[in-house]
């Protein structure tokens, strides 16, 4: 690689960092406006139930999509241990799939719990270089924004 080609490398890294992080604060708008308000209106508010789905679809939506990321980054992987992120990488939409027939208040504690281990293993398991150094801390941040938006929802339907 020419000295060129490592500069136009590394402001392609920083580029796609500065975009990987702007999209998952837009991707965590809906979770903070839909537990803000959901937290804010009364409990006879004709908008309260359809507020509650589409925050629930939206977070069973957002775990599918975190699942298809470890799918992804196992199907890139020629090793054993990334190969074996297959199986689980499932589970994600499976429970947000789940989540879907239950009731609130409960239907938030269990995507909390998801996500919060979703975070977990996104944050702790990955081998060195199977995603971009960014990734791990941007998915420790929202981890912790989401948990809390879902916690705001369990409140505010408790």
């Amino acid at each position: 690689m020419s000295l060129d080609e490592a500069d136009t490398q590394g402001t392609d890294d920083a580029g796609l960092a500065r975009t990987g992080r702007t999209l998952a604060v837009i991707g965590f708008l809906p979770f903070a406006v839909l537990a803000l308000w959901l937290y804010g209106i009364a409990p006879d508010h004709p908008w309260r139930q359809g507020t509650i789905s589409l925050l629930s679809g939206y977070a069973a939506v957002t775990l599918s999509f975190l699942g298809g990321i470890r799918w992804g980054i196992a199907m890139l992987g020629l090793t054993r241990e990334r190969r074996r992120d297959l199986m689980p990488s499932i589970v994600p939409p499976l429970v947000g799939w789940a989540a879907l027939s239950i009731e609130p208040p409960l239907v938030f504690v269990l995507l909390a719990v998801a996500f919060a281990a979703q975070g977990a293993w996104d944050s702790l398991t990955l081998p060195p270089g199977a995603a971009p150094d960014w990734f791990r801390r941007v998915r420790i941040q929202l981890t912790i924004l989401v948990v809390a938006a879902m916690v705001l929802a369990f409140v505010a339907t408790s």
